[in-house]
């Protein structure tokens, strides 16, 4: 059981950013209560209830940026009378919305979507909802966790990939995932690969995540050794994203 437990983040290169949050958190209103972020889980769909990570993470980021440029505008504008996008949605609208979505982004069977063609279908999604931003798969390890940083800095939610096992692909290496107790101990409680999670804040080299309508942490540093030592760049990255001038 003590294995499962970590009382202390090490350091790592987010420890010097401190912790950092989107300003908003999106919920789903579901029948047990209210999610963190959405689920593929919850559609009857074979192919997105088992390979919808990705329009999943890509849903819930144009979410968040659409609510946050409709506050822009209504405080730029002060159109007071005009209502901002919610950051609450009820199942039903949510499962519409991201039944649309899945147009811009076909999900291979029994491969989901990669990274490319995961910033392929944002980049087209935002020239259709005439979003300010443009997105690209990040390359290389390099500055990534600084990237992750600057990104929140900017109220900008993070795609996160936990790659599969590569170059081993028959290997079943899995990230752990953490839940937070009240007194700040972290608890392995799942575990994970060739998934897309959404990450919404940095808390001393945690990373704050929405994945499965929950909220979960991962360490920094197990994460980085994931990817450097079980999975590889292109598969264990980043979605950046910028915003246009």
């Amino acid at each position: 059981m003590t294995d499962n437990i970590i009382h202390t983040p090490r350091k790592t290169s987010l420890s010097e950013t401190g912790s950092r949050s989107l300003t908003s958190e999106l919920s789903v209103q579901r029948p047990e209560g209210a999610s963190y972020g959405g689920s593929q889980t919850w559609f009857s769909s074979p192919s997105i209830r088992g390979y919808g990570c990705g329009l999943i993470a890509a849903h819930d980021l144009l979410w968040y940026l659409e609510r946050k440029e409709s506050l822009t505008a209504q405080t730029d504008r002060h159109r007071s009378g005009e209502q901002p996008v919610s950051d609450s949605r009820s199942w039903e609208d949510y499962e519409r919305s991201v039944k649309r979505l899945h147009r811009l982004f076909p999900i291979l069977p029994r491969l989901g979507i990669n990274g490319l063609m995961l910033s392929a279908g944002l980049n087209l999604a935002f020239l259709l909802r005439r979003l300010p931003y443009r997105a690209c798969w990040h390359i290389g390890y390099r500055n990534t966790g600084k990237e992750i940083s600057r990104l929140l800095s900017q109220d900008i939610p993070v795609i996160l990939s936990i790659g599969g096992n590569f170059p081993l692909i028959w290997k079943k290496d899995r990230l752990p995932l953490y839940k937070k107790t009240g007194d700040g101990v972290y608890i392995k409680s799942s575990s994970t690969r060739a998934h897309y999670i959404t990450v919404t804040g940095i808390e001393h080299g945690w990373l704050r995540i929405s994945s499965w309508g929950q909220e979960w942490y991962i360490n920094w540093r197990e994460y980085r050794n994931f990817a450097w030592i079980k999975s590889c760049p292109l598969f264990s990255n980043i979605c950046y994203i910028t915003r246009k001038h």
